[in-house]
């Protein structure tokens, strides 16, 4: 692909990406505008979804994990490999959208929620989506009730500690912010901002490729 082609390809990507930002703030403004639940919202709706981010995360807890995951718990394991496994998903339907956008004739433009939306619905990757939904639902329900352990506060500067001596500070950090985002959330609002989540993503998965368009 010529540098042009990648230009366009990258700048289509941190389009897909910020109009998908826009509908989680639409879809979900009650909880962007309720003082306990924005941290929450922000890392998982804006911080795992933000390109640049990403692909900083990306590199490093491949780089690193393989390091230290022999020396960590099983359900510690699984619940770093959840999040590795969410964003090269995330990665992966995004450049994937990305192209389809570019192929599509893309001009460059913001695109507004209606082009978003025919375009999603085009490039099919229903298994995917649902796969998608399916770790973000379970990663907000797995690092909720880590944050709301007693043991938890006490655990967590020890493990800052040793992932600074063992070189892994930054990976461990996406995980603390993780745990700090859901701290201050009652479990009432958190059960219903669950709930929520799961019935208008998948409604929206069902709607715009549905069983019958499951690849495109």
């Amino acid at each position: 692909m010529s540098d042009l082609g990648n230009k366009k390809l990258k700048a289509a990507r941190a389009e897909v990406v910020r109009a998908q930002v826009e509908r989680f703030r639409v879809f979900y403004a009650s909880y962007f505008h309720l003082e306990e639940t924005i941290p929450m919202v922000e890392y998982f709706f804006e911080k795992i979804y933000n390109l640049e981010g990403r692909e900083v995360w990306l590199h490093l807890a491949m780089d690193t994990y393989q390091k230290v995951k022999g020396m960590l718990k099983e359900t510690s394991r699984e619940n770093i490999e959840y999040l590795i496994e969410l964003n090269n998903l995330t990665e992966e339907m995004d450049t994937i959208f990305a192209k389809h956008l570019v192929d599509g004739g893309w001009d460059g433009k913001r695109l507004s929620r209606e082009e978003y939306d025919f375009y999603y619905g085009q490039m099919g990757h229903y298994e995917e989506r649902m796969r998608q939904l399916e770790i973000v639902l379970r990663n907000l329900k797995v690092f909720y009730e880590l944050a709301h352990k007693p043991i938890s506060a006490y655990l967590i500067k020890p493990a800052k500690f040793m992932a600074s001596l063992l070189g892994v500070s930054a990976l461990f950090q996406s995980v603390e912010e993780a745990y700090n985002a859901t701290l201050p959330v009652s479990s009432n609002i958190f059960n219903s901002f669950y709930e929520e989540v799961k019935k208008r993503e998948t409604e929206y998965i069902q709607t715009l490729l549905g069983e019958s368009r499951k690849e495109a």
